[in-house]
């Protein structure tokens, strides 16, 4: 079980901070509504745990294998510190947690639907938050709660390792989707002296680049599009952006996205 504990102060990072292997995925409908997904793959990082030998009792148990989905109507509807409009956004989402320690996998899926752009951009924004409060990633993977200073700890790693969140704004609507950097001389400076990036460097190195691609699946062909490592299909529906840490480091000015249909 240590294995899990150690994946899951860097599980906040990988949501938070984009900047290990995950794809985002936004599929709209023709009324706009939709779906907004996350998979994060940290089977790399199972695998560099167990060479780290952060579970040195890992020889003499089983092997965990886990495959659980949790609803989070069955969280929401008890939660006291979610809002009156939190509950209702976030209630049809969901979280499934496959993992395999004897295979080195582990992934993890969060979903939720969205009525409108609003929704969306809320959802973009704040969906690592809720799963936070509804301590959704705890209970998909069976762990029990956390003594206190444990979870203090993880609050200020997730806060460390998310440096980047506040330099991006997200806008969805009138055919239109956006994630642009706000300010690149400041995005800079961050990358120079944030000691959380610089981890994130290293460990980049140790195990191969954080990757990241964002999936859009659009209701019709898409009018224009431009981001990093842009691909379309042949309909011209769904537009995939790709990068990478090291990337997104030396090139911040590259990762903005935008697409109108």
């Amino acid at each position: 079980m240590k294995i899990i504990k150690f994946l899951a102060a860097f599980l906040c990072a990988a949501i938070l901070s984009s900047c290990l292997d995950t794809e985002e995925k936004i599929t709209f409908n023709g009324d706009e509504s939709g779906t907004y997904s996350m998979t994060i793959d940290l089977s790399r990082m199972l695998k560099m745990a167990g060479t780290l030998g952060s579970d040195t009792s890992a020889g003499a148990k089983i092997k965990e294998k886990k495959d659980t989905t949790v609803y989070l109507k069955d969280l929401v509807s008890t939660a006291d510190n979610l809002t009156a409009a939190e509950k209702e956004l976030y209630k049809d989402g969901m979280i499934h947690v496959n993992l395999d320690e004897m295979q080195n996998e582990m992934k993890i899926v969060m979903s939720s639907p969205f009525k409108n752009a609003a929704g969306l951009t809320e959802i973009k924004n704040n969906f690592s938050t809720v799963m936070n409060k509804l301590k959704a990633f705890e209970k998909a993977t069976g762990e029990k709660e956390k003594a206190e200073e444990e979870n203090e700890d993880l609050k200020m790693g997730a806060k460390s390792v998310n440096p980047v969140g506040d330099q991006f704004t997200f806008k969805a609507g009138d055919g239109k989707v956006s994630n642009t950097i706000n300010n690149v001389d400041a995005f800079k400076k961050l990358v120079t002296t944030d000691s959380s990036l610089t981890m994130m460097s290293q460990m980049s190195g140790m195990g191969g680049d954080f990757n990241y691609r964002t999936i859009i699946v659009l209701p019709k062909a898409v009018k224009k599009y431009n981001g990093p490592g842009s691909t379309i299909s042949t309909d011209k529906r769904t537009i995939t952006f790709f990068t990478t840490l090291a990337e997104m480091m030396e090139h911040p000015e590259k990762v903005s996205y935008t697409v109108e249909y």
